[in-house]
């Protein structure tokens, strides 16, 4: 049976992107904002906001790849003899906010670092949206018997995995104004 503290880092995020001419015209830069929310005995910090820097209308593909500066970075600490599960669910469009039907193609992928530092080289890509890990890698495997409850006489050790978060935005010849989308990133300790 797992234990199932359900924190939702990202509960939403807003991108705003504002397109102010189209054609050869720059764009102001585009930056992603993470919020996080915590309600367990986890804890998340959003060390970085994902950023587009300034697009051109038209300009097609722009990818932010793991280990660019324009990365969002999350920490995740909790007790480091349990393992997580992180979800991430994003849009596949983002849309205007006002009347225009247009959007910008958006995709998102993430990475994960449990070896206890802040590095990218360290990284595990995700395939799909979801994956299940350590929030400390154990050399020696999984976990053997159920970890000692946490208790007045016993305080798990406690591990910070990092989250790399990465993806692109296909700017076609759309209408200027702002374009949104919710992403949500929730993590579980199994």
């Amino acid at each position: 049976m797992s234990n199932k503290y359900y924190i939702s880092y990202l509960n939403t995020f807003l991108l705003t992107v504002l397109i102010l001419c189209l054609f050869q015209n720059p764009l102001n830069a585009q930056t992603i904002q993470f919020s996080i929310h915590v309600s367990s005995t986890l804890d998340a910090t959003k060390d970085q906001d994902m950023d587009f820097a300034t697009l051109i209308a038209g300009s097609g593909i722009t990818q932010i790849n793991l280990g660019d500066s324009g990365m969002g970075v999350f920490a995740i600490t909790g007790n480091e003899e349990l393992d997580v599960i992180i979800n991430l669910t994003a849009p596949a469009n983002l849309t205007h906010t006002g009347a225009s039907p247009d959007v910008i193609p958006f995709t998102l992928e993430f990475a994960y670092a449990n070896k206890g530092a802040n590095d990218v080289n360290q990284a595990v890509v995700v395939t799909g949206g979801s994956a299940r890990f350590q929030l400390r890698e154990r050399v020696s495997g999984p976990a053997g018997a159920p970890p000692t409850p946490p208790s007045a006489h016993h305080t798990p050790a406690q591990a910070t995995a990092y989250i790399y978060i990465y993806g692109s935005m296909n700017v076609g010849f759309i209408d200027a104004g702002g374009y949104t989308g919710n992403v949500d990133l929730s993590v579980t300790y199994d």
